[in-house]
C-alpha cells in the first residue's frame, strides 16, 4: 500500500463549508466503509466512505474513481497523529468535540484545535476548519488568554495565505498587552513577528482597536464559491 497521498487528475466539487438543511449528508452515506491506516504505526480505523467524501474533497479524490486507494478501499495517513484523527472521527459522526482532559473547560485543548484545523486544511475539509475557527475565537475570549504560544506551530504548518495565520495574528495583536506576561521561552518565526508588527501598526492610539474580523468569524472561514455563513 502506497504511503503517498492520492493526486486527483480531475476536478472535484468542493466539500460543504456550512451546514443547512439543504446540504446535510444524505442517509445513504453509511452504506460502505473504508480503512484508514493512521500514523507511523499504521493504526487501523474504519469510516463510512461517502460520509468522508461528503465533507472532504481529499477523500473524495482518493476513494471515488479507479485509483489504488479506491480499488482497495484503503488509504495510509502516515503524517497524521492518532489523537488528531480520533478527534476528527468523533466530530465527523457527532458534529461535536471530544472531552477536554487537559484543561478545565468544555472545549478541546489549544494544541488539538490547531492540529485539527491543519488536518482540515491538508485534507480539504472546510466545514471542520470553520467549526474549529469559531471555537478558537470563542475560546480566546473565554480563557482570557493570548494565543502567542500557538504561533510557532501555526506558522510551521500553514502557508502565508492561511486563514488560521491571519486569525492568530489578529488575536495576538488584540491582546498585545499580555505579551509581557510570557515566560520568555517562546521563539517566533521571523514572518510571524513581521505579521504581528504590521497588525499592531493598525491599532488605534487609544489601544481600543478590536479587529472587526474577530467579531464576524466568517472572515477567517474557508468557503466554496457562492457559500457564506
Amino acid at each position: 500500500m502506497s504511503s503517498t497521498y492520492p493526486n486527483p487528475t480531475a476536478p472535484v466539487t468542493r466539500a460543504v463549508s456550512t451546514i443547512y438543511r439543504r446540504n446535510q449528508p444524505p442517509l445513504n452515506v453509511y452504506r460502505e466503509s473504508v480503512t484508514l491506516l493512521v500514523g507511523a504505526n499504521k493504526e487501523l480505523y474504519t469510516c463510512h466512505k461517502d460520509l468522508l467524501c461528503f465533507y472532504s474533497d481529499f477523500f473524495r479524490a482518493a476513494f471515488d474513481g479507479s485509483s489504488k486507494e479506491a480499488v482497495e478501499r484503503k488509504i495510509e495517513l502516515p503524517d497524521v497523529d492518532t489523537d488528531v484523527f480520533e478527534a476528527f472521527q468523533y466530530w465527523l459522526y457527532t458534529q461535536s468535540w471530544p472531552e477536554n482532559k487537559v484543561e478545565p473547560n468544555d472545549f478541546p485543548e489549544w494544541s488539538l484545535l490547531v492540529k485539527l484545523w491543519i488536518f482540515g486544511d491538508q485534507h480539504q475539509i472546510p466545514l471542520l476548519q470553520n467549526r474549529v475557527m469559531a471555537l478558537v475565537i470563542y475560546k480566546i475570549e473565554d480563557d482570557q488568554s493570548n494565543p502567542l504560544f500557538l504561533i510557532q506551530e501555526v506558522y510551521e504548518n500553514t502557508t502565508s495565505s492561511s486563514q488560521l495565520r491571519e486569525a492568530v495574528v489578529d488575536m495576538v495583536t488584540h491582546k498585545a498587552s499580555s505579551l509581557k506576561e510570557t515566560d520568555g521561552e517562546t521563539r517566533l518565526a521571523d514572518q510571524a513577528l513581521l505579521d504581528i508588527t504590521n497588525a499592531m501598526n493598525r491599532i488605534s492610539p487609544n489601544g481600543r482597536h478590536y479587529p472587526r474580523a474577530l467579531c464576524r468569524g466568517c472572515h477567517y472561514h474557508v468557503h466554496a464559491k457562492g457559500e457564506h455563513c
